[in-house]
């Protein structure tokens, strides 16, 4: 009987590849940023690239989420007409939204100098990223398209390799030409721009599989019944995550808002490896919700929440010991945010303990009690930086967002745990276990003995690496890693199965 793990492991060492890779980058263009650009400079980037994450959210109105809860379960010709009606939605959501952003570019460059460090700059800065905007949310779109298709390959490489790759070049590039804050922010975008047209010319070509006994066209009555409640909680979302660095620029400054832009980047990039995964299991998991039985979800979810624990841990250990010399890689300028990435690590440690939750409270079709939960965390963080962020700068901003990142994981947790859904169990524990003991201790211990000496360092991280990799070879079976393993030496026709 299949326990739901099966063709599980491919999956989530694609999507763990992938994602590390995409993390990797992520941290090259940053430091490339900082290395390269002033401090008012680096502060235009992020500002840039933070409105761009924002519109990311508001223009797919959460619907690739609907996409994925939806397509797994129509028939083709219909699942490809509701996906095209949702990219030209967007498209012109992203378009609207561009317009507004260029015609009040002025006035949000004025806002940020007010702040403190912004320049004439920041205004030319933000009206070419205004520019780019009717792409945003049609990126999400095509993706999560690509994704509902169970083109899980295809996604991997175009979002998480392909696109970061390019970006590191481009900005390498800008970098040397000595092109200032508005090339690098165009050389950032400009790959995501080319990212999304492949996708949509390769979602043009894929050939979808359905049967005739699925679900006709869904009316949009039903699918933003669904969905609407999601498009909430996207934009929520996404401003619990992103409206923070517009926040600290405007009342506290633009220059320790770029050193939060690279603390935020820096401790997002583990976050990379749980969205990763989750876009990946996700089709699967709604047609086992669908289809199958409630212990094979529980099965998936909390397998999926160790792997995800032992492959996170790690890298939240390493910065929230070694906080300092992570952030000197920046510049030493932006050692001053060690505290910012000590306290975000740490709510990271608990975020991946709960796993996918979100996702599984969605798929079980609770859209509405998702998007209250994110919108509870979007008050506390926009209060909590208001009330912080003027007074004690980055340190009030990371403290909004710990408090926000604790709410839209516990919550849930409790909820689905009602259920009988929840990642707990002896896997997970072990991995946690495994990650502190191995891996954390060892880390500490150097840091205390050898302080932030770059030498040490290394020594203590190649010693807590061998360590937790024979912790993890000693106790492969109850994490199973064993399963993990041989899942990807099956024949490649079983992604396909899975």
């Amino acid at each position: 009987m299949d326990d739901g793990l099966t063709g599980l492991g491919r999956r989530s060492a694609l999507a763990l590849v992938g994602a590390g890779m995409s993390g990797v980058a992520t941290i090259v263009t940053i430091v490339i940023a900082t290395r390269t650009l002033s401090e008012t400079g680096a502060g235009e980037f992020f500002v840039a690239i933070t409105l761009f994450a924002i519109a990311q959210g508001l223009a797919s109105l959460g619907a690739e989420t609907g996409l994925q809860y939806f397509v797994p379960t129509m028939r083709p010709h219909d699942a490809r007409h509701l996906i095209g009606r949702m990219e030209v939605g967007s498209a012109l959501i992203g378009l609207a939204f561009g317009v507004v952003v260029f015609v009040s570019a002025d006035t949000v460059g004025g806002l940020l100098a007010d702040g403190g460090g912004a320049t004439a700059g920041t205004s030319d800065v933000i009206k070419l990223i205004a520019l780019t905007l009717p792409f945003a949310g049609l990126y999400e779109l095509a993706m999560g398209a690509l994704r509902s298709c169970d083109q899980v390959l295809s996604s991997t490489i175009l979002d998480r390799i392909a696109r970061p790759v390019v970006q590191v070049l481009a900005m390498g590039l800008a970098a040397i030409v000595g092109w200032g804050s508005t090339g690098m922010v165009l050389a950032w975008v400009f790959p995501n721009i080319v990212t999304v047209l492949l996708a949509l010319l390769l979602m043009a070509r894929v050939e979808l599989r359905g049967s005739s006994d699925r679900d006709a066209d869904v009316p949009p009555s039903v699918f933003w019944r669904f969905t609407g409640p999601r498009s909430v909680a996207r934009v929520a979302q996404v401003l619990t995550q992103r409206l923070d660095v517009l926040i600290l620029a405007a009342v506290f400054s633009i220059k320790e808002a770029a050193v939060y832009g690279a603390v935020s980047r820096c401790m997002i990039a583990g976050v990379f490896l749980t969205t990763a995964l989750r876009q990946t299991i996700q089709p699967r998991l709604r047609r086992e919700i669908a289809f199958g039985d409630r212990r094979v979800v529980k099965n998936m979810y909390g397998a999926s929440t160790t792997w995800l624990v032992v492959a996170t841990w790690p890298i939240y250990l390493v910065m929230m010991t070694h906080a300092p010399l992570v952030m000197s890689v920046f510049g030493a300028k932006y050692v001053t945010g060690s505290t910012a990435l000590v306290l975000l690590c740490a709510a990271m440690l608990v975020a991946t303990a709960c796993g996918l939750v979100d996702v599984v409270l969605l798929m079980l079709g609770h859209s509405w009690l998702s998007t209250i939960n994110v919108v509870i965390a979007l008050v506390l963080n926009v209060i909590l930086n208001l009330a912080l962020a003027p007074t004690y700068g980055m340190i009030g901003s990371a403290i909004a967002w710990v408090v926000s990142i604790l709410a839209t994981n516990v919550i849930p947790l409790a909820q689905t745990a009602r259920v009988g859904l929840h990642p707990g169990g002896v896997p997970l524990w072990t991995g946690c276990v495994v990650a502190v003991v191995a891996f954390g201790m060892p880390m500490g211990i150097e840091r205390l003995v050898f302080g932030d000496a770059f030498g040490p360092f290394v020594v203590g991280l190649a010693i807590a690496s061998a360590l937790y990799g024979v912790a993890l070879y000693f106790f492969r079976k109850p994490l199973l890693l064993d399963r993990l393993v041989n899942d990807i030496r099956r024949p490649a026709s079983a992604l396909a199965q899975g």
